[in-house]
């Protein structure tokens, strides 16, 4: 009697072995139970692609009359009939290239079985222009308790849609027709619009995520990785950068690379690590850039890349490095590591996680002075910017929000008198006007403005701007001291402009003078009341 019932037994230099294989039907029920939200899943498919060297992939994700439909297709090398076996094995052995995004072998199965207890695999190439198809399909399995998958000539219907695609190339088809693990089946057909809701709500999820995961593929500027097109529900994608290197004013604040680490079994790689320290979104230049930035406190931290692949995102690993604060927003870092390294960091089964192991000390110390700037940076007491103008930040801000601002129309008369036309008339008003070359700062320390006025409104190449007097006591006690605090002095900068502009807009012709003893007034006010601070302390002194 086998005392090993169930089982197969085999000898090796007299030592019995029994095989345990797993049974089927258990096994892959609890795959299917891997954690996995629906956008990972299609990056798993997506780095097959990847693999298999397309240059365009096409997601797709729909309610239809038989469930919710998802399919990913791509142009890459394909399948043959004798390769499909291999593709929905779990752990398939080949993949033995580290440079590769698949890792384990388990990534496409697992990440369909995710979504679906049923999808299928089309694909051709270029010796085999027939399309094959196998098919994983829980309820087979249940029933034979058998890895087994029906593989067959691809029907004609599967073969169109990848043959308009590929333009009858080679290429794959990964196709789910009901989502049912996704979306429960039943309750789509109770609440129609719940489910397209549900379903709208994922689509601009999914492309988020892939726009991050795969954004060195995206970008054609990016020469460390081939250009491949991905587009869901017929919109390509656009890369997001986290680092912004786009904009002229960021720089790489801190470097280092790891060269030579080794894994136990041997294998080397590296690891570099680049930290950014991102400019407030009023200080961007590129303001396109800075609405797409994303920054804010969930934001920042590190961005772990594993083989150009983005597969963490705004972490401080686990157990943190620091303690998420919101004075660190605009904190970003790179770490990108080879895929040879896999066994040094614990990279993850669905490759969203890894640990640093040995390096943790050294990424700390890395990562110390860039938290501490950036902190300082969010108070307003960082080291001082590229423009070392101290009201550049506020220029930039008023730069951007100023069209927004409702403002008096003002036509010049001459260069010291012009036309207001303001809430309550038409007013002529002393402010100078100038238009020449040079550009436009909405906010400018003068010598001198007549009167002793602390600020005044001035119209420069069809801009209001303010000047503000430095020689006047507020300015050289209140302004100098906090130059180098940019929160502080913008708040200043935007409470005078907004002040001189309003002005105009709020002048009743026949209350004008009324007006200009307002400004009068208040410069004496402060004047006084700033009379009994401190001078400011002279640099040379120190």
């Amino acid at each position: 009697m086998n005392e090993f019932a169930n089982f197969s037994e085999i000898d090796r230099e007299g030592i019995t072995y029994v095989i345990a294989r797993p049974d089927a039907k258990r096994t892959t029920k609890g795959l299917s139970k891997i954690s996995y939200n629906f956008e990972k899943a299609i990056a798993d498919l997506i780095d097959n692609s990847i693999a298999a060297h397309a240059t365009k992939i096409d997601v797709i994700l729909e309610s239809r009359i038989s469930g919710i439909y998802v399919h990913v297709m791509d142009n890459g090398e394909g399948m043959t009939r004798s390769q499909l076996p291999h593709a929905i094995r779990y752990g398939a052995d080949d993949h033995q290239d580290d440079r590769r995004l698949n890792v384990y072998g388990f990534g496409m199965k697992t990440a369909c079985q995710s979504i679906s207890s049923k999808f299928r695999v089309i694909s051709r190439t270029k010796s085999d222009p027939k399309s094959n198809m196998i098919t994983f399909d829980q309820a087979v399995i249940d029933a034979l308790n058998e890895f087994a998958f029906p593989i067959e000539a691809a029907p004609e219907r599967f073969e169109r849609v990848l043959n308009n695609f590929t333009g009858n190339q080679s290429g794959t088809l990964i196709m789910i027709e009901d989502a049912d693990r996704f979306f429960n089946s039943e309750e789509r057909l109770k609440d129609e619009n719940r489910a397209k809701k549900f379903i709208n709500s994922r689509i601009e999820v999914t492309k988020d995520h892939l726009r991050k995961v795969f954004q060195r593929f995206l970008d054609a500027d990016d020469d460390r990785v081939p250009t491949i097109v991905i587009s869901v529900n017929g919109i390509e994608l656009q890369p997001w950068d986290p680092f912004c290197l786009k904009e002229p004013t960021v720089k790489v604040e801190a470097e280092h690379i790891f060269n030579g680490l080794m894994t136990n079994s041997g294998k080397t790689g590296t690891v570099i690590f680049r930290g950014y320290i991102l400019p407030a979104r009023h200080e961007f230049e590129n303001q396109d850039l800075a609405s797409d930035s994303q920054i804010g406190p969930q934001t920042h931290g590190v961005y772990v890349y594993r083989e150009n692949r983005l597969i963490e995102m705004s972490t401080y690993f686990d157990p943190p490095l620091f303690r998420r604060d919101t004075h660190m927003n605009t904190l970003r870092i790179e770490f990108s590591y080879d895929g040879s390294l896999d066994e040094l960091f614990n990279t993850g089964l669905q490759k969203a996680s890894m640990n640093l192991g040995d390096l943790e000390d050294a990424i700390r110390k890395l990562m110390e002075p860039l938290v501490r700037e950036a902190t300082l940076r969010s108070r307003g007491k960082g080291r001082v910017r590229p423009d070392t103008d101290s009201h550049a930040a506020s220029n930039k801000g008023i730069k951007n929000a100023e069209a927004r601002i409702e403002q008096a129309k003002i036509e010049p008369v001459d260069s010291k008198k012009a036309t207001v036309l303001s809430n309550y008339g038409s007013v002529i008003l002393p402010i100078v006007s100038a238009f020449d070359d040079l550009p436009v700062n909405f906010v400018n320390p003068v010598p001198s403005i007549d009167d002793g006025h602390l600020w005044q409104l001035r119209f420069h190449n069809n801009k209001q701007v303010v000047d503000l007097n430095k020689g006047h006591e507020f300015y050289e006690k209140v302004y100098l001291p906090i130059q180098d605090n940019s929160i502080a002095t913008r708040g200043l900068d935007y409470i005078f402009w907004a002040l001189a502009v309003e002005e105009a807009r709020c002048t009743i012709p026949e209350f004008k003078r009324q007006l200009e003893q307002f400004r009068f007034k208040v410069s004496m006010n402060l004047k006084e009341l700033v009379e009994s601070m401190p001078e400011p302390k002279n640099p040379d002194d120190d």
